[in-house]
C-alpha cells in the first residue's frame, strides 16, 4: 500500500488525532448504560534489534540487526491516549482505541552486515549504515500507532468497591491497526520529512493493572507490546521497510464513567 504524505507539524498532528479518539469513543457508546473511559499515558520503550531494507533506484541493500535508540523522554515524550468502553451486559470484556507516539531513531554509526546492490554495485560485509547510501534516518515525530482492541478484565474482590483490592482491577487485550510514521531520512543526499498515513499494519498486546484512586479517577501501569511492518517512501522514490517489535512500560491516568 502507497503511504498517503500528510502534511502537518506534530503538534496539530497530535492535537488532531487525540479529538479524533474523543470522538470515537462516543460513537462506540451505545443508549445502554456502560463504562467508559478516557486515558493518558506515558513511559518508557524499548527496541528489539531487527532487519531494515532500502530500496531505490539500482540500490538494493538488506541491513542485519540494525539497532534503534527509543529516547523516550526527550521532546517530543513518548506518549499515548485510550478510549475505551466496557459493556453493561458483560462487565469483564471490553474494547478500546489506541494511540501512541512511539519513536525510533536509527543508530547510524553501528556496524552490521549489508548485503544487496548499492548503486549497480554488490556490497556484501560488515560496515558502518551511515557510511552507505542510508545516511540518516530516524521517526522522531513518531512511528505514530493506532489500534483496535478487544479486552478483558478481571476483579480480584469479585466486586468494585471502597476496600483495597476492590478497587484493583487486572486486564488483558489484544488488537491491530495501522502506523502513521513521521519519515525523517537522508538516502544519498535526499531529504524526506513528511508525515505518511497507512504506511503499514499493527499488532500489539497488553497486560496491567488499574486502581481506582477516586470515584472518577484512576491510575494504571501496563507491559504493552508492539509490533509494526512499516514501508516508508523516499523522496525521489524508493521505499525503507522496517519491522519492529516494541516493549512498553506505561503509567497513566484514566477518567471513567457510565453512560
Amino acid at each position: 500500500m502507497k503511504p498517503v504524505e500528510v502534511n502537518l507539524s506534530p503538534v496539530k498532528s497530535s492535537r488532531r488525532v487525540l479529538s479524533a479518539l474523543v470522538v470515537a469513543g462516543v460513537l462506540l457508546t451505545p443508549s445502554v448504560n456502560a463504562e467508559v473511559t478516557l486515558g493518558v499515558f506515558a513511559g518508557q520503550s524499548f527496541i528489539d534489534d531487527g532487519d531494515l531494507n532500502l530500496t531505490q533506484g539500482n540500490t538494493n541493500l538488506n541491513y542485519k540487526d540494525v539497532s534503534w535508540d527509543d529516547r523516550s523522554f526527550d521532546s517530543p515524550i513518548f506518549y499515548g491516549a485510550r478510549v475505551g468502553y466496557w459493556f453493561n451486559d458483560a462487565p469483564n470484556w471490553g474494547v478500546s482505541i489506541d494511540f501512541s507516539h512511539l519513536k525510533n531513531y536509527l543508530v547510524g554509526s553501528k556496524t552490521v552486515a549489508v548485503n544487496g546492490v548499492q548503486n549497480g554495485v554488490p556490497l556484501n560485509g560488515k560496515v558502518p549504515i551511515n557510511s552507505t547510501n542510508l545516511e540518516d534516518f530516524n521517526m522522531s515525530h513518531g512511528l505514530n500507532t493506532i489500534t483496535f482492541n478487544g479486552q478483558y478484565r478481571w476483579f480480584p474482590a469479585c466486586k468494585r468497591d471502597d476496600s483495597f483490592l476492590g478497587r484493583m482491577q487486572i486486564y488483558t487485550g489484544l488488537g491491530a491497526g495501522f502506523s502513521v510514521p513521521h519519515v525523517e531520512a537522508v538516502v544519498s543526499g535526499v531529504k524526506t520529512y513528511e508525515y505518511q498515513a497507512g504506511a503499514g499494519p499493527v499488532i500489539n498486546g497488553m497486560m496491567g493493572i488499574n486502581y481506582d484512586l477516586y470515584e472518577f479517577m484512576s491510575g494504571f501501569v501496563e507491559y504493552k507490546l508492539t509490533y509494526a511492518d512499516v514501508e516508508d517512501e523516499l523522496k525521489g522514490g524508493g521505499v525503507i521497510n522496517t519491522e519492529t517489535v516494541n516493549h512498553q512500560l506505561i503509567f497513566g491516568v484514566a477518567a471513567h464513567f457510565d453512560m
